[in-house]
């Protein structure tokens, strides 16, 4: 595969691959890890883990595989919009079933990817620390938010299971 797209396309493909691994280590495994990194249930908060985790691994592909004049503070407000794009999705939209939120999840991750490679990488330059510094407090709010689930709609599930925060 040639061409300066390719190594969005291949982001895109690892970070789908990434929380495919991810979801079968949880299946094996389970654990706390694995609640922090997939939801934990079906709410909007916890569907936005499926684009900030998994991306990670793909920012760094992506930026390796370029020529070097890539922003990175672009992948970290992309780490920071995709997210809260699904979240909004997912809370605004009345997703049905796992399918159609897993559905909205593929399209945010390639719309996210797609604003990365054709506006951020180039536009967004300078002012990296700021991206940086919000994508390191949305891993923690990840984290936090996970582990102690506040009650309100944008935390519980919309097919009625129950929150459950991690047990430490």
């Amino acid at each position: 595969m040639e061409g300066r797209g390719a190594r969005y396309v291949i982001g895109y493909c690892v970070a789908v691959l990434t929380a495919v691994l991810l979801w079968c280590l949880r299946q094996e495994l389970g654990g706390v890890v694995m609640d922090i990194l997939l939801p934990v249930n079906g709410s909007a908060w916890e569907m936005g883990k499926l684009c900030f985790w998994p991306y990670l691994p793909a920012a760094l592909l992506i930026w390796r595989l370029g020529d070097g004049t890539d922003s990175r503070g672009g992948h970290c407000a992309v780490l920071v919009g995709m997210p809260l794009a699904l979240t909004a999705v997912c809370y605004f939209v009345p997703l049905h079933d796992y399918q159609a939120a897993l559905g909205a999840w593929l399209v945010v991750l390639a719309a996210g990817v797609a604003l990365y490679g054709l506006v951020l990488r180039r536009w967004l330059r300078g002012g990296e620390l700021l991206w940086y510094i919000l994508a390191i407090l949305m891993g923690i709010a990840y984290l936090l938010v996970t582990a102690a689930a506040p009650e309100g709609a944008l935390f519980s599930d919309p097919l009625g299971v129950p929150t459950m925060s991690i047990p430490w």
